[in-house]
């Protein structure tokens, strides 16, 4: 039979296991909640700049005009989480980018401590790497919006490629990728599908409209306010998706150290029955030895 003091000491650090994860699950649960609304509010900053878009009647030309850089190279913009304890999230995306990229000559911008540390072992391309906390701004990404303006205005790359972990809910998290360039129309809706925003278009009747200061301008301006979008909200979903990997993990954590303990405290009410029983069955074969 197990020491007594063997498992209540067991039995303290399932406890002291227990009160960690539940403090980590209660702490991903209300940042949890602070990243979905964040969220709704860059889908509603969406639907209204998709509204002028519409209403301008520019939206195909969007896609239009861009030039073919003629390089071979991909760039892949990976976003991962800072911390650890979030379940399976950044392994299934690593095996979507791996996947996708198989055939091509990648390098890669890492979003995100934990896939920082995985390119550097594997000894992949790593072009640049940003460490973004939970308490962050769009300006935290302005090293990125930089780094992508430079590399296409010197043709370094002929594709770009975004990779996230999409919330879809608490419970499903889903790797996915969209197509920053070249912008194509078809990468860019089944984007808008995946956050599910829907583009109504605007009931304009007889107005006259005029852009200024030109057509160009407002295209590049627009271009660029787009894509600093997508980039904006697939930080947000992969934040999201981080907290609530680690919610859920969290959780069964603590439920698994409830059942644990319950487990340990049988085995210690056993034991400290067995023992109380022995030394019962010591004292009366001592009495009986002692009377004969």
């Amino acid at each position: 039979m197990a020491n007594l003091k063997t498992i209540k000491s067991k039995i303290k650090s399932v406890s002291n296991l227990k009160k960690i994860t539940r403090a980590l699950e209660v702490v991903s649960t209300v940042k949890l909640q602070k990243l979905k609304d964040q969220a709704d509010s860059l889908k509603s900053y969406l639907v209204d700049l998709m509204t002028i878009v519409s209403t301008v009647g520019q939206y195909h030309a969007i896609f239009a005009d861009q030039k073919d850089i003629g390089s071979s190279k991909t760039l892949a913009v990976v976003f991962t989480s800072e911390r650890g304890l979030c379940g399976g999230l950044n392994s299934k995306l690593l095996r979507k980018v791996s996947k996708d990229t198989k055939e091509k000559e990648v390098e890669y911008f890492v979003i995100g401590k934990k896939w920082m540390e995985y390119f550097k072992r594997v000894g992949a391309t790593l072009v640049w790497s940003l460490n973004i906390w939970d308490n962050f701004s769009e300006a935290d990404l302005l090293p990125l919006f930089t780094f992508f303006d430079t590399a296409l205005a010197s043709g370094a790359y002929g594709e770009v490629q975004l990779y996230f972990n999409y919330f879809k809910n608490s419970i499903s998290q889903i790797p996915t990728s969209v197509e920053l360039y070249p912008f194509r129309q078809e990468s860019f809706e089944m984007f808008l599908s995946d956050i599910d925003v829907e583009m109504t278009p605007p009931e304009l009747g007889n107005k006259d409209l005029m852009i200024e200061p030109s057509v160009d301008e407002y295209m590049i301006e627009l271009r660029r306010q787009i894509r600093n979008f997508v980039i904006s909200s697939a930080l947000v979903q992969n934040k999201t998706g981080e907290h609530a990997a680690r919610m859920i993990a969290m959780k069964n954590a603590k439920d698994n150290a409830t059942e644990f303990a319950k487990s340990l405290k049988l085995s210690f009410n056993k034991a400290r029955q067995w023992a109380i029983t022995q030394e019962i069955s010591e004292i009366v074969s001592a009495k009986i030895a002692i009377e004969n």
